[in-house]
């Protein structure tokens, strides 16, 4: 009789762990739930992705309750992933990019499948974004993927100590990648369609209005991790002279084609834009003065080798561009001086004969001349 005591003790023992097991599991799965549910109410509530960014990504480090994790978004232009956002501190955001296919995230990014490493020292394929951040013993990396399973990015979570992910983590943060790519893919479709907006019919280059929103957004970037940028204002040489010679027509396939090779030519955090008639301007971010004016140089000898279909007749028998370079903060303090110098350069470059590149340093040499 006490043996059948015993086995029903025993029994009841083991219902009541299991079912402690049970609520316990419960209670966690709850508690994920709940955590979903207000970062997809925060998320919700941008409507772009650098609204995403700057107003929910701590919101959604409170409340995952995780020391360091960031957003990587693939660039469509070069097709690289590219730091967007980083917590706990978006002012330590590194400025490392990885190619598709390169590294842990560029893996990710590459199959759409997420990727646990429990001990980083261990996997030699981990780059620790480049030595920029070195202090992650275990990370999980989580895709992105938008409504067509088409991969947006990475969402990507560090830990300082190795072996700190459990077996349900990966099931958790695939599903808080899921609220953020949803929130990011609305973004990004609302971003597109106010771009055309700013875009210029003719070349599909910026137009006046969007360069001059960047640029005050970069200034402020620039003015608040005390770094250069440099401003390239770029106008077609006797280009009355070649719509005379040749028509209307081919000068706008004149301004289509060079939009293009100027594109080309430039780096993806570059911008440009069409600035009116003949003339395009370009923004480049983190660029000193001496570094302008060598991407400038190279931009003028790429248009001056280029064979456009009338050139011929124009006066050098070739058609070329004069270049006015000016950096900020070396040559301004503010961004509509720095426009002004870089316009004053260049007219500096047409009296001097055109077809090259003049910065403020050339003007100043000018006056001590005189």
């Amino acid at each position: 009789m006490a043996g059948k005591d015993d086995i029903k003790k025993e029994r009841f023992t083991s219902e009541k762990e299991d079912l402690a097991r049970l609520n316990k599991d419960l209670e966690a799965r709850i508690l994920e739930l709940y955590s979903l549910y207000n970062i997809s109410k925060v998320l919700n509530l941008s409507f772009a992705v650098e609204e995403i960014f700057n107003g929910t990504i701590h919101e959604i480090g409170k409340t995952l309750k995780i020391d360091e994790f960031c957003i990587m978004l693939i660039d469509e232009k070069c097709q690289e992933l590219a730091i967007r956002a980083w917590y706990p501190d978006p002012g330590t955001l590194p400025d490392v990019r990885f190619k598709i296919g390169e590294g842990i995230s560029g893996m990710v990014a590459r199959t759409g499948r997420p990727a646990i490493i429990q001990d980083v020292s261990k996997e030699p394929e981990f780059l620790f974004y480049k030595g920029a951040i070195t202090d992650i013993g275990a990370f999980m990396c989580v895709p992105l993927l938008g409504k067509r399973e088409n991969v947006l990015g990475v969402f990507n979570v560090h830990k300082t100590q190795p072996n700190a992910f459990t077996d349900n983590d990966i099931k958790f943060f695939s599903e808080v990648a899921e609220q953020v790519a949803i929130a990011i893919e609305k973004a990004i479709i609302y971003e597109k369609t106010k771009e055309a907006s700013m875009r210029d019919e003719l070349t599909r280059l910026y137009n006046r209005r969007y360069f001059f929103e960047y640029l005050e957004k970069e200034s402020l970037r620039a003015d608040r991790y005390n770094k250069n940028f440099s401003i390239l204002m770029l106008d077609i040489d006797h280009f009355k002279n070649f719509n005379d010679k040749n028509g209307h027509i081919k000068g706008d396939n004149v301004l289509k084609q060079m939009a293009q090779l100027i594109g080309n030519k430039l780096r993806c955090s570059d911008v440009v834009a069409r600035y009116g008639g003949e003339e395009f301007i370009i923004l480049l971010p983190e660029t000193q003065k001496k570094a302008a004016i060598i991407a400038a140089e190279k931009l003028r000898k790429a248009i001056e080798d280029f064979k456009y279909e009338g050139g011929e007749n124009q006066p050098e028998g070739r058609l070329t561009v004069t270049i006015g370079v000016a950096t900020w903060p070396d040559d301004a303090a503010f961004t509509s001086e720095l426009i002004d110098i870089a316009d004053k350069a260049l007219y500096l470059g047409k009296k001097q004969g055109r077809n090259r590149v003049c910065s403020k340093d050339d003007m100043q040499l000018k006056k001590d001349e005189i």
